[in-house]
């Protein structure tokens, strides 16, 4: 039994190292993941690091590359506009059903959650600050929806959140002069807060478009040069 956890952990900390590699752009669209390389970089046997890729398979951040290899997954406009239609669809179900659902427990969540991330906002930009910002924000996110009532749909939204940070985290290097985030998410804080479904669905809408808008704006001129 002892033995069966120890390999579950190590599992789980290849995937979230791995994980957070290719979120961060470390490691790169396309690039080769060898099960050997692997296992000499973080000091763990071969079935651990299977199990762990598997699971970034099922999350579209790995694909299978001969027998013993894996490529990070290629990103795409198609792809992008894809997971971004999604999301959009599932959040919005989900963060109805959390308004209409969610206790004051939720409420006492979500006012810290938004509290930690306003707390980190004007950080946003700077290197040394940007994993506190990214996990606080990831939590924000979270926390909106996760009173729905539903495992499923919040493993799905998971998901959606996971593959569209991919695309933001690796394309968005740089403020937007013309967008005000922090306002952002205050709106979305306060409609939600305020049970107003329909406000708040239709800011969250915006909040994900605004950020699609400018991750295919970066892609296209990526592709452009």
């Amino acid at each position: 039994m002892q033995e069966a956890s120890v390999i579950t952990n190590r599992t789980t900390d290849v995937a979230q190292a791995l994980r957070l590699e290719i979120l961060t752009g470390r490691r790169l669209p396309g690039e080769r993941v060898q099960l050997e390389g692997l296992r000499q970089e973080y000091g763990v046997s071969l079935s651990p690091i299977r199990e762990g890729l598997s699971r970034l398979v099922a999350e579209g951040l790995l694909i299978p590359s001969g027998q013993r290899g894996y490529r990070v997954a290629p990103v795409s406009i198609e792809e992008f506009l894809d997971i971004k239609t999604q999301r959009i669809d599932l959040e919005q179900k989900a963060l109805r059903e959390s308004i209409r659902l969610g206790g004051e427990d939720w409420e006492i969540a979500l006012m810290t959650a938004f509290q930690r991330l306003k707390n980190f906002e004007a950080k946003r930009w700077q290197a040394d600050e940007l994993p506190a910002w990214e996990e606080r924000h990831h939590v924000f996110h979270h926390t909106l929806i996760h009173a729905c009532g539903s495992p499923i749909l919040m493993r799905f939204c998971e998901l959606l959140h996971s593959m569209s940070d991919r695309y933001r985290r690796v394309l968005m290097k740089t403020s937007e002069p013309d967008r005000d985030v922090t306002q952002e998410h205050q709106a979305l804080f306060d409609a939600a807060l305020g049970r107003n479904a329909q406000l708040a669905e239709e800011v969250l809408r915006a909040h994900i478009e605004r950020t699609g808008a400018t991750v295919l704006r970066m892609m296209r001129e990526r592709l452009a040069s």
